[in-house]
């Protein structure tokens, strides 16, 4: 398991905050010592380098002791001999010092353990330190794989009930269209049909990205495909992208397609607008997509119930804000409505 793209909330992420919290609290019992400290350096939120730490004792060990437990990680020396090797161990007080690896997937980080008496901790103590580290690892590799089978599963179970029913519904409208002969009643059918395999191929969608995230590619395509959507319906759809084919952060790619795919259909529904733009660029060191339409513009005051008002926008802010970006809205009457979703994401340019 590759450890990166955690977003703060994802199950995946919460399994490893209560591993390694488990892993600090075994630490301080199989070595005796007083304090103790799990960390995991992980490619946070869009990308940018960060680290998930967990400390058991009181008072909890200190970032500087931390940082040189893995530094003596990365260099080999993870003995229990380290005292009077650092300022750090000396001002927080530690006067014994031992760190094992600490390895999951392709992340490597560490597990410290620090005694405020001054010994050397024993071979048996630090066999114990590197098993619960061991532990750790494979522990969380079977967590994965538990969380990747409820995926599949939550897939299947999406196809055979709601896929399976709207399959059905569509033989069914198919049947009324033969029996209603060639008066209004077919064709007011058509657009019935046409909604129905729409929800057929959004499911699907949605079955795949449990199996698979999206990438940047079938971000792109899945616009485009709403973009033509929207044109057919008779809007003027001016699309650009400024970012051409570079590759994005997974979860930064579904949450651009999650705005699209929310914010496209809502201006044919809600905004009576005869133009609309979209554009993909980088500004200023983010990635953004703006949606903005010359449309009657949102209400003062929505009904919760309002998918354009009120539901729409705040599932649109909740899925950018979790994974750090920033969700803005300017609208008023009659001046049509923009909205923005901004995600800092290094090393990624216009063309």
């Amino acid at each position: 398991m590759a450890v990166n793209n955690y977003a703060p909330s994802s199950p995946a992420c919460l399994a490893l905050v209560s591993l390694l919290r488990v892993a600090a609290a075994s630490a301080q019992v199989v070595t005796g010592a007083h304090r103790a400290a799990a960390v995991l350096p992980v490619r946070g939120t869009l990308g940018r380098p960060s680290q998930i730490v967990r400390r058991e004792g009181e008072p909890p060990l200190p970032d500087g002791l931390i940082r040189f437990a893995a530094r003596l990680v990365r260099s080999g020396s993870t003995g229990g001999q380290q005292v009077g090797l650092s300022d750090a161990t000396a001002s927080a007080g530690a006067k014994g010092l031992a760190a094992v690896p600490l390895r999951v997937g392709a992340s490597q980080g560490c597990l410290v353990a620090a005694s405020d008496s001054r010994r050397v901790f024993s071979q048996a103590e630090m066999a114990g330190l590197a098993r619960v580290a061991q532990a750790a690892a494979l522990t969380m590799g079977e967590v994965q794989a538990l969380l990747d089978a409820e995926r599949r599963r939550l897939g299947r179970a999406l196809h055979d009930t709601l896929g399976q029913t709207l399959t059905s519904l569509i033989f069914a409208i198919d049947v009324l269209d033969e029996n209603l002969g060639s008066g209004d009643g077919r064709l007011l059918a058509r657009p019935v049909r046409a909604h129905a395999l729409k929800a057929v191929r959004e499911t699907r969608e949605v079955i795949d990205t449990t199996l698979t995230p999206i990438d940047g590619r079938e971000t792109l395509r899945g616009i485009q495909e709403r973009v033509q959507e929207l044109s057919n319906s008779g809007i003027a759809v001016r699309f650009r992208n400024d970012l051409g084919d570079q590759p994005l952060p997974d979860e930064v790619a579904e949450c651009v397609y999650h705005v699209a795919r929310e914010a496209l259909p809502n201006v044919r529904r809600h905004a009576h607008a005869r133009h609309v733009t979209v554009l993909l660029w980088c500004n200023r060191g983010r990635i953004e997509i703006v949606v903005s339409d010359d449309g009657k513009g949102l209400p003062r005051r929505a009904a919760p119930t309002t998918g354009w008002g009120h539901f729409g926008l705040a599932m649109m802010r909740e899925h950018v804000e979790e994974i750090g970006g920033t969700f803005i809205v300017q609208s008023g009457a009659r001046e049509g409505t923009r909205i923005i979703a901004r995600f800092p994401v290094a090393g990624v340019r216009a063309s």
